[in-house]
């Protein structure tokens, strides 16, 4: 799996599990930030063994992305999507992790020279939708 149409890159605030029945709140929450923009600044590149029977990978594999920085409003916007009491899923509160997945393969990736790793400061809109595949969101 790797970015694309059906996977925009993205920087997640939160993933939560919930029912029918909550959307609309959580929709409202993301509402109030429809037009928000925030500033994430890449740190570097991370590559992860993901074992078999991850929640996101149940196959397992090799994870690779670029790490950002937590920034201040970046965490904030995480605390307060935490405050709609919803049962989060991945790493939250003090290991909260923002980051831009670049793909999941089933076997190991080449490392990239690493002066084609992306550098600098991206700037992110706020959106939400359903989970799909992957962690992804097929359909922002």
């Amino acid at each position: 799996m790797l970015l694309g149409d059906t996977a925009p890159p993205h920087v997640s605030v939160l993933h939560v599990d919930g029912t029918e029945d909550q959307i609309p709140a959580i929709e409202a929450a993301i509402e109030r930030h429809r037009d928000r923009s925030f500033e994430v600044t890449v740190i570097g590149l991370l590559y992860a063994v993901v074992p078999p029977g991850d929640y996101y990978v149940p196959t397992g594999g090799y994870y690779f992305g670029l790490e950002v920085i937590r920034r201040p409003d970046l965490d904030a916007l995480h605390q307060e999507f935490l405050r709609l009491g919803l049962p989060p899923l991945g790493l939250v509160g003090p290991d909260y992790r923002p980051h831009v997945t670049l793909g999941m393969s089933a076997r190991q990736p080449a490392l990239p020279a690493l002066t084609d790793v992306p550098t600098g400061t991206l700037r992110m809109t706020i959106a939400g939708g359903l989970i799909g595949p992957h962690g992804t969101f097929p359909d922002l």
